[in-house]
């Protein structure tokens, strides 16, 4: 589960390999689920990844990082405001119900990022979180259950350990370690992060392959380090 620049989007060979664990090969699925599904799918996507953008603004602010990790940053975010105008039209068609947010509102973000001005991205960041709010109900608080935590180790073994456990610090977006990642951020970060690192490629139109327990469940793997644990 290659989840880098803080659980930025994973490989093509991840993705690939999360299908094949939920018992399928592995292919891709564009437009072939259910419309309401897949367009919930998007806007929680979105909402994901404007938790996420918060934080990589919060990070960039904070003054310690690499140089390349910086650049890294910024590519992920410049990314996600590629793709937001799109993303935001679609959800406002999926939930006509859903108040139509001011006009320009992304064209705002692109250009507060141009001019260097992180303040006003927050401001409007914030908005957006409530009018896109991250719904993590079924993740947050983690399962710590006995069963839950023997499920997560094994995914994390199979699928993440390889590239997450000894991150290459040389690129500009490493496959940062989980576990240091997980105590570092709270809970709902966290979990958004996850959520965004575990789909792929912004327009690749997958579903998650990894169940909401699944996810819960890795994450209270890393929160509270059962990886040698019993």
């Amino acid at each position: 589960m290659a989840v880098s620049n803080f659980l930025s989007y994973r490989s093509h060979r991840a993705i690939a390999a999360f299908l094949k664990y939920i018992g399928g090969a592995a292919f891709l699925l564009p437009l072939t689920f259910n419309s309401v599904n897949a367009g919930a799918e998007e806007a929680q996507r979105l909402a994901a990844d404007i938790v996420v953008m918060l934080g990589d603004l919060r990070r960039l602010s904070e003054g310690d990082l690499l140089v390349r990790h910086q650049q890294g940053l910024k590519e992920r975010i410049e990314g996600v405001l590629a793709y937001m105008p799109l993303a935001v039209r679609s959800a406002e068609s999926n939930f006509p119900d859903l108040k139509p947010l001011p006009e320009n509102s992304t064209e705002r973000l692109r250009n507060s990022w141009a001019a260097g001005d992180l303040n006003a991205m927050r401001v409007d960041l914030t908005q957006l979180t409530e009018r896109f709010p991250f719904s993590f109900a079924n993740l947050v608080p983690p399962d710590q259950r006995a069963e839950a935590k023997n499920m997560a180790r094994q995914l994390h073994e199979n699928y993440c350990a390889a590239c997450h456990d000894n991150p290459d610090l040389e690129v500009s977006r490493p496959a940062w370690s989980l576990y240091n990642l997980a105590k570092s951020l709270e809970h709902v970060e966290f979990a958004a992060r996850l959520y965004v690192g575990v789909r792929g490629e912004h327009m690749m139109a997958m579903e998650n392959p990894l169940k909401d327990m699944e996810m819960s469940a890795l994450i209270a793997l890393y929160k509270n380090d059962y990886a040698n644990v019993d």
